[in-house]
């Protein structure tokens, strides 16, 4: 069976030589390469001999189409024959350090990019999730289908239904949650996975210590037990063997400690610990969607058999709960899809980007290696003189080729090592699993990979160039060899290549920048600037609705009167934070009308004029609005337009189908109207919202926002100061200003635009070098033409413009490829691009002017040069 692979795997290489060759010798062949094979011992020597099989068949396949050779060599299958070329190329690269260390600097500097980013595409994209029999593991989306919409929001029924209607599948609800922890008489808070299940067994992972929580765990009123993660158990508690069976206050009551995580395992979200959900009774049944699933497969059953079992359970809760279940069905995707499903088309678009980087390197060093080829057109000829033949020549540059580029392959390998660490410390914190990234050995296959076809892509058009010499011209003309018209040709369309493929980048880059601007130049509907906020939650153990609210007041009251503060408010919901809640909402005028679905925001009487949300009409929340009284309402611009697109809000009464701290209100009248805010997605408009006062809801967690005065010191120490004198057992979290969260929602844009910017300004320069090497060469072997046109009377002026039109003559033929290539390449972008079309003609005109600046520039540097040749100097040295 291995030996009919390797004769395939060998036929396919066969391929690159004309039919009438394989005809005649392919069997032959094959049969000399298999029985080589099979009396080659060990893997790295089997390995070796498929590598040197590649290049044997590069270097015949290319002089056999140009030069009829009819058969290979056993020379050629042999190892001596390549040491002996690798040993004179070393020789001869050595006599010329200046060459060398160009051509091996500019492919180190494209290998290193590309491995650089290959390790990240690896971890993110490539790998398989790091749990046993990972394909089976799935996660949960409702779909309604009407709409199409989906959301991962699940109830606690659904969870059970889904258990019960497919033998075997296992299923874990979650959502997270952050208590106060008090650790050594101090308060922090800590990240807490609430779930429903078994979370280390659903994965197929063991225990460290102890065991595993299990849905017997989560019923009502069911046992206070905590799994720790094994960062936690480590660092907070000294990696303690006898933790398990003690106990953590968590939230005011004690916890127990029955298990430890395997280091490593951090789902969902790295929490610091698991504890089951112990769901209420009574309360939050169908429709209360409040937690998110993800599960595995059974054993045997595909994700499309599994959701056609999930259709019945779907049809029963329909029939059930018409108004929870209706018109939506539960499908299932990969949990790998799942997590790179927001970063899977910029990761791509990057290697790409990576990819040109190095084909732009390539191109530049095979132009070196043309040049070079061109002045050793009379070494060649001598060797072709003394019998050596063309194959023989063009493994001979090629091993030359071989051995630049694996020196650019271990240097390459040291930029990608530092460029590993650029881009994981670069990397926006959406960008899941960079904490696997590593130049790991298969990035290091990877790059070997690399060098073998950068070899072949480099290496065998130069080669081939400089192995088409006449031995006869060279005894008849001396000591002088041109490379003559087609390896003009050769240097400029490589130099037009390489200018197309900087265009592209360009172009990406330029787009990504001009999506960064739109993005900021978005009006959020809030002031930014001065604004900051942290995130507090009281335990119901000690604090009942009625003692969060006064708590909450207070300390919304002592934070407005500190000197350096403005206003002060808190609220559920706030801009680019987690938590929210969306839910339907019924209009008492029109009691026929489906609910519909809005935002749901609780807040304060300050929230308003902390943030500056404009009031349209109507008020916002007084001191008077406290449970007892009537329940009021404010809506935005987004709700009013669309539940009363014939009238004013003001005065309807609308019903809710939540409730938090306090009984669900029957009535809540809507007394104003504000402008639309920007919370989630800065590109996205706001969704129909309403807000409600939590004086008359009773959430126990919020982000507590301050404005400060105008260049005044962050307020948050003051804060974390007020909270220990009112309770030195609770503790704040996610203290930040408003401008770095909103700085984060732009982070993966940035991120994306920086790399691009960057591989654009890589691609530029080794163009402008490629075109300077270019036109120089020319200059240099044209002095005694240029010396005849001065000596005629040419003005400098003339020279000039000849070189100039030389070098941008090419460079023209690459922009207008560019231009094409980039208006299709641009499309690849289209989900990465906000207020900016793919092929934007301003962006386009920009970066080609750009372009040809530098096109420009990098010409007038040796045309200035060739424009001061002294006629006599020029003649005389001819």
């Amino acid at each position: 069976m291995a030996e009919r692979t390797a004769a395939r795997l060998y036929r396919v290489l066969l391929l690159a030589f004309p039919s009438d060759f394989r005809r005649d010798c392919g069997d032959e062949m094959t049969r000399l390469f298999v029985d080589r094979l099979d009396d080659t011992a060990g893997r790295p020597a089997r390995a070796g001999l498929w590598v040197r099989a590649v290049l044997d068949v590069v270097v015949q396949a290319g002089a056999e189409w140009t030069h009829g050779v009819t058969r290979l060599s056993r020379e050629g299958m042999a190892m001596g024959g390549w040491v002996q070329d690798i040993r004179l190329a070393l020789r001869g690269l050595r006599k010329r350090p200046g060459f060398t260390a160009a051509a091996a600097g500019t492919l180190a500097l494209g290998l290193g990019v590309v491995v650089a980013l290959f390790s990240v595409v690896d971890a993110v994209l490539l790998r398989p999730l790091p749990y046993p029999d990972s394909e089976e593991l799935v996660v949960f989306w409702k779909v309604g289908t009407e709409d199409g919409e989906r959301g991962r929001s699940v109830d606690h029924p659904d969870l059970d239904a889904w258990s019960e209607g497919v033998p075997g599948l296992q299923v874990l609800g979650y959502a997270s949650s952050q208590p106060t922890l008090l650790l050594g008489g101090a308060a922090e808070v800590v990240t807490v996975a609430r779930v429903t299940g078994a979370p280390l067994g659903t994965f197929g992972v063991a225990p460290f210590l102890g065991r595993d929580l299990s849905r017997a765990d989560d019923v009502p009123a069911g046992p206070r037990v905590a799994v720790l993660s094994h960062a936690f158990w480590s660092t907070r508690l000294g990696a303690a063997p006898d933790v398990v069976g003690t106990s953590l206050t968590l939230g005011g009551e004690p916890w127990e400690i029955v298990g430890v995580a395997p280091e490593g395992f951090a789902f969902p979200g790295r929490p610091d610990l698991w504890m089951p959900r112990l769901h209420p009774a009574e309360g939050c049944h169908h429709g209360c969607n409040i937690m998110v699933a993800a599960g595995r497969l059974p054993e045997g059953m595909d994700v499309a058999a599994v959701e056609e079992r999930l259709r019945a359970v779907d049809a029963r809760l329909a029939e059930a709960f018409p108004e929870q279940h209706e018109d939506v069905v539960t499908e299932l995707q990969s949990m790998h899809e799942h997590d790179v499903a927001d970063v899977r088309s910029a990761l791509w678009v990057l290697m790409g980007a990576v990819a040109l980087v190095l084909l732009i390197a390539c191109a530049n060093v095979a132009n070196l290696m043309i040049v070079r080829g061109a002045g050793r057109s009379g070494e060649m000829a001598v060797r072709a003189t003394l019998g050596a033949s063309r194959g023989r020549l063009v493994r001979q540059l090629l091993a030359e080729a071989l051995v630049l580029a694996g020196m650019a392959g271990a240097l390459g390998t040291v930029l990608a090592f530092w460029g590993i660490d650029a881009l994981v410390g670069m990397a926006p914190e959406g960008l899941p699993r960079m904490d696997e990234v590593a130049l790991d050995p298969r990035a290091l296959g990877f790059a070997a990979l690399l060098v073998l076809l950068v070899t072949v892509v480099f290496g065998l058009l130069p080669a081939r160039r400089a192995s088409r010499v006449a031995p006869a011209s060279f005894l008849h003309g001396g000591t002088r060899v041109e490379g003559g018209r087609r390896s003009g040709w050769s240097r400029s369309l490589l130099l037009s290549g390489e200018v197309a493929l900087s265009l592209v980048l360009l172009l990406g880059a330029g787009l990504m920048l001009r999506t960064l601007t739109e993005i900021r130049a978005v009006e959020l509907g809030y002031q930014v600037e001065d604004i900051e906020r942290f995130r507090l939650s009281t335990p119901e153990s000690r604090y009942d609705t009625e003692e969060t609210l006064r708590f909450f007041s207070e300390l919304e009251d002592r934070l407005a009167a500190l000197p350096s503060v403005e206003a002060a408010g808190h609220a559920f919901g706030v801009p680019f934070a987690p938590g929210s809640m969306t839910i339907g909402i019924e209009l008492r005028s029109r009691p026929d009308a489906e609910p519909a679905p809005v935002g749901l925001r609780p807040a304060s009487r300050g929230y308003l004029e902390t943030l500056r949300i404009p009031l349209v009409r109507g008020r916002w929340f007084t001191e008077d609005d406290v449970h007892e009284a009537e329940a009021v309402a404010v809506v935005n611009e987004s709700a009013a337009r669309v539940l009363f697109p014939d009238g004013s809000p003001l005065g309807e009464r609308v019903s809710v189908s939540a409730s938090w701290g306090f009984d669900k209100e029957p009535d809540w009248t809507i007394v104003g109207v504000v402008g639309d805010t920007r919370v989630s997605d800065a590109t996205r408009p706001d969704i129909p919202t309403i807000y409600l006062p939590n004086a008359q809801f009773g959430v126990n967690i919020a982000y507590f926002t301050v404005r400060r005065a105008p260049g005044a010191l962050s307020v948050l120490p003051a804060a974390r100061q007020l909270l220990a004198d009112m309770d030195p057992e609770l503790a704040i979290t996610r203290e930040e200003s408003l401008v770095d969260a909103v700085a984060r929602e732009t982070a993966s844009t940035r991120f994306y635009m920086t790399l691009l910017g960057v591989f654009s300004v890589l691609a530029v320069v080794l163009a402008a070098v490629g075109l300077y090497g270019v036109v120089a060469y020319s200059v240099s072997r044209r002095v005694r033409e240029i010396g005849i046109r001065r000596a005629l009377g040419a003005r400098a002026e003339d020279v000039v413009g000849l070189v100039v039109r030389q070098g941008v003559a090419p460079a023209l033929l690459g922009v207008a490829v560019g231009l094409v290539a980039s208006w299709f390449g641009a499309r690849t972008m289209g989900a990465l691009l906000y207020g900016v079309e793919p092929g934007d003609p301003l962006t386009l005109a920009g970066v080609t002017a750009l372009l040809l600046l530098v096109v420009l520039v990098a010409s007038l540097v040796p045309a200035r040069r060739a424009a001061a040749i002294h006629p006599g100097s020029a003649l005389r040295e001819e």
